[in-house]
């Protein structure tokens, strides 16, 4: 069951946005931070990210007239849907992200010691991990732990049922942990050790 919509201090600046240079300019200070962070944890990349991040708020500039919404959540919801269509846009045009996180990853690899297969795991083994994902799942994973969205807000971006949401983030996080398994040669680990 949805959470119902909470009144937030934001939610004028939203209508007036539609109206008024102003309200977009604050909304756009609100946002582009948030939007910035999704970007690069999306995409791995600052350059890629500052590109998709102006993208987004040229949309929202050009659109703002004509989004139906009312409130900070509906701008929210909008703004990040827009965010993550753009983000997988550039990813189904460039490979070379892929590329870039393997020799990241190989580069790390070779500098660590290599005492156990646990303790290489680092934040570009776990980026490679993610990469085999499908994209949708990459969006859901980023909006999760990265955006700290919940259920409810991730379905308004995703335009999915919360509840499948939240299945869905248990079945990413399984395959996931099979892939770093798969990856890593290592049985699975007792749950009590």
């Amino acid at each position: 069951m949805a959470k119902p919509v909470e009144q937030t201090p934001y939610d004028d600046l939203v209508v007036q946005a539609k109206t008024q240079s102003g309200a977009l300019a604050e909304l756009y200070e609100l946002y582009y931070e948030r939007i910035y962070r999704f970007c690069v944890h999306r995409l791995y990349s600052t350059a890629a990210a500052e590109d998709i991040t102006s993208g987004v708020f040229l949309t929202v500039a050009a659109a703002i007239r004509q989004f139906k919404g009312c409130t900070e959540q509906d701008f929210r919801a909008w703004i990040f849907t827009i965010a993550a269509n753009q983000a997988n846009a550039y990813i189904r045009k460039t490979s070379r992200r892929k590329r870039l996180m393997e020799n990241v990853v190989a580069m790390r690899r070779a500098a660590q010691p290599q005492d156990s297969p646990w303790s290489v795991m680092d934040w570009p083994t776990l980026y490679t991990a993610i990469l085999q994902l499908k994209p949708e799942h990459q969006t859901v994973l980023t909006l999760r732990f990265f955006e700290n969205m919940d259920f409810d807000e991730i379905g308004r971006v995703m335009d999915i049922k919360p509840a499948t949401i939240r299945v869905t983030v248990h079945r990413i996080l399984r395959r996931l942990r099979d892939v770093l398994r798969d990856d890593f040669g290592c049985e699975e680990r007792d749950e009590g050790a």
